[in-house]
């Protein structure tokens, strides 16, 4: 077999560990022995290798997606994991980018018939969201360092006045209350199918803890417009933000600013808004 480019050998390594291609050539590509190897073959060394390059990346997502874990069992689990990874195989130089497209995948590959938001179907991929939200929000850059608290009222009076969505807040609407799937996974125990229930929620992180808020719908779309009316380090308008969330949830505009009034403290102490 003729010599292989670099990153033409990496990519048949890969498909080679993760069972996606013949191993073609294999002796040519495979030579010499390993200290210690025992006189195993190029097929054989190849399979262990292969063998422990997939058990990395399942303990990687087990590590990562807990709550997922804990409702569908070890066994369950490794056969989910098992197919992301041969159909999504990993291309990001660090396993943080490993569980990325994990929800995505278990919602592609639901049941055909069974795919309403309430059906039984729709609870893995909705714990792959929660726990992927968890594990970037624990990464992201938050707002521990921010200085001084908010006024709400000052803010609410002022025209113009700018806040942001921090980098470390994820915002999800499940189709379950996920406060008791959490409490029963951070007490070690398996979890039941919970109750099928619209719960809109922020994953949000505060003197360095991420924790997950059931929201009101107001508040949820209020955190969604302030992400999207400007945005970005400048912040965005609070007053043009309650107005979408009043029109998105069909509340009175001035109501939904009189609630913030009230809500911003707590919000920014949840790490949920940050000064612009």
């Amino acid at each position: 077999m003729a010599e292989l480019a670099l990153a033409d050998l990496q990519r048949w390594m890969q498909g080679a560990i993760l069972g996606r291609a013949a191993p073609n050539g294999l002796d040519a590509i495979i030579v010499g022995e390993a200290p210690g190897g025992g006189g195993l073959t190029a097929a054989q060394r190849l399979a262990l290798y292969a063998r422990g390059y997939r058990a990395r990346l399942m303990e990687c997502l087990s590590a990562e997606f807990p709550c997922l874990r804990a409702l569908a069992g070890e066994q369950v689990f490794e056969l989910f994991a098992a197919g992301y990874i041969a159909d999504r195989p990993p291309t990001d130089p660090s396993l943080y980018g490993l569980g990325a497209g994990f929800a995505d995948y278990l919602e592609a590959t639901r049941p055909a018939g069974d795919d309403g938001p309430g059906a039984l179907s729709a609870i893995p991929a909705d714990l792959a969201r929660l726990d992927r939200a968890r594990a970037e929000v624990q990464r992201a850059v938050g707002v521990e360092r921010q200085a001084g608290p908010l006024v709400a009222a000052d803010l609410m009076l002022t025209p113009g006045a700018r806040l942001r969505r921090p980098d470390s807040v994820r915002l999800l609407t499940l189709g379950f209350d996920p406060g008791p799937v959490l409490a029963a996974v951070d007490q070690g125990g398996p979890i039941d199918p919970p109750p099928s229930c619209s719960t809109p929620v922020a994953v949000a992180r505060s003197r360095w803890r991420v924790a997950v808020h059931v929201l009101p719908s107001w508040r949820h779309a209020w955190l969604e417009a302030l992400g999207s009316v400007g945005g970005g380090e400048e912040g965005a308008d609070v007053h043009a933000a309650a107005a979408r969330a009043a029109q998105a949830t069909g509340r009175e505009t001035g109501a939904v600013i009189a609630d913030l009034t009230l809500w911003l403290p707590l919000a920014a102490a949840q790490g949920l808004v940050a000064a612009s």
